[in-house]
C-alpha cells in the first residue's frame, strides 16, 4: 500500500527526464545505458517533498514550517506522535528511490510505445505542469514563513476557540496553543493568497465571452446526460434535439 501511495503522487508530477547534465555525485543506477545520480535523486525527492508538505499540512489542518518538516524527515520519532513517525518513514527517501526508479522504467515505456504523444495525454501533461507550477509559485511567493502570531494573540484565540466548542477543553495548552496558530497562520496565508491573486490578475487583460455561459453549458450537459441516462433505462432511443415525439404503432 506504501508503494502505491508513493507512485501515485509520482504520476501527479511532470516526466522526469534522465541525464546527467555534468553531475559529479555517485552514480545509482543505469538504464538502459542512461545514468541515474544521487543528484537527480535529491532533486526529484525535493518535488516530491512539495507534495507530501501538502498532504500533511492538509491533515494536520496547520502549517509546517520547512525546518520542522525536514526534520521529522531526518527522524520521524522525533514528532512523538506514533502514527505521524510511520508515516513519514514510509515517506523515506530510501522507499521512494524505489518507486522513483518504477517511475523513469515508466517513462521510457510510455516514451516508447507513443503513449507521450498522444493528444489527450499531451492536453493532461500541460495542465499538471501548469498545475504544478502556479501551486509551487503560489507557494513560494506566500511566505508562510513570515506569518508570525504571538502568544498572546494564540491564547486569545484558543480561549474564543474553547468557548464555541467545549470539546477543545481535553487538549492540552501546549497542544491547543500549537493547533491554533497553525489555524491562525492557514487563515492568513488565505487572506495573502487572495491579495495576491487580486494583485496579479490585475496586470492582465480577461476578455470574458459574453456568448457563452459555462454555468448555463454544464447546465445543459448534465441535463442531456440526464435524459440519455433515463431512455437507456427505459430501452428506447433517445431522440435527436427538436425531433418531434415518436407516433405510437396501432
Amino acid at each position: 500500500m506504501k508503494k502505491m501511495r508513493i507512485l501515485a503522487a509520482l504520476f501527479g508530477a511532470a516526466l522526469v527526464a534522465v541525464t546527467c547534465a555534468g553531475d559529479k555525485s555517485p552514480w545509482i543506477w543505469k538504464i538502459e545505458g542512461k545514468t541515474v545520480t544521487l543528484k537527480q535523486l535529491d532533486e526529484a525527492y525535493s518535488g516530491f517533498g512539495v507534495l507530501m508538505k501538502e498532504q500533511l499540512q492538509q491533515r494536520m489542518g496547520r502549517f509546517i514550517p520547512e525546518d520542522e518538516f525536514k526534520q521529522l524527515l531526518e527522524d520521524p520519532d522525533k514528532s512523538g506522535n506514533p502514527q505521524l513517525a510511520e508515516m513519514f518513514k514510509s515517506f523515506g527517501k530510501d522507499l521512494f528511490a524505489d518507486q522513483y526508479q518504477d517511475m523513469l522504467v515508466l517513462n521510457m515505456e510510455a516514451q516508447k510505445d507513443g503513449f507521450a504523444k498522444r493528444p489527450d495525454i499531451k492536453a493532461k501533461l500541460d495542465f499538471l505542469q501548469k498545475y504544478f507550477l502556479a501551486n509551487m509559485y503560489l507557494f513560494d511567493s506566500l511566505k508562510l514563513q513570515d506569518i508570525k502570531i504571538s502568544d498572546a494573540e494564540a491564547f486569545a484565540a484558543w480561549e474564543k476557540a474553547k468557548k464555541e466548542d467545549p470539546r477543545l477543553k481535553t487538549i492540552t495548552i501546549d497542544q491547543g496553543l500549537e493547533m491554533i496558530k497553525g489555524r491562525m497562520v492557514m487563515a492568513g496565508a488565505m487572506e495573502k493568497q487572495r491579495n495576491l491573486m487580486k494583485v496579479a490578475k490585475q496586470k492582465y487583460r480577461i476578455d470574458t465571452n459574453k456568448d457563452f455561459d459555462i454555468a448555463q453549458h454544464v447546465k445543459d450537459t448534465r441535463e442531456e446526460a440526464r435524459k440519455k441516462r433515463e431512455a437507456a433505462a427505459q430501452g428506447g432511443a433517445t431522440p435527436a434535439p427538436g425531433a418531434a415525439p415518436a407516433t405510437p404503432k396501432k
